[in-house]
């Protein structure tokens, strides 16, 4: 029993931590692409400094695709 929790507790962490390194893409791309490029023009609601809404959409999207991925792989096991 106690494996398990274990598990699920790392498992946890490597979500987190996957979901992290594809919001610090996210925020690469930003900064090399959407600035320098000026495409926040053809986005509203962008903000250069500081959280937008697209962060918030790219933040709930990174969040929902794990959150489907996990609920599938569980699905799948039991």
């Amino acid at each position: 029993m106690m494996q398990n929790f274990e598990d699920a507790a790392l498992a946890g962490w490597v979500k987190f931590g996957a979901g992290a390194g594809v919001f610090f893409v996210w925020t690469v791309f930003e900064k090399q692409i959407i600035e320098p490029f000026r495409i926040d023009r053809y986005m509203p609601f962008y903000r250069i400094e500081g959280i937008c809404a697209w962060d918030i959409a790219a933040i709930t999207a990174i969040f929902l695709i794990f959150r489907s991925l996990s609920v599938r792989s569980r699905s799948r096991v039991g």
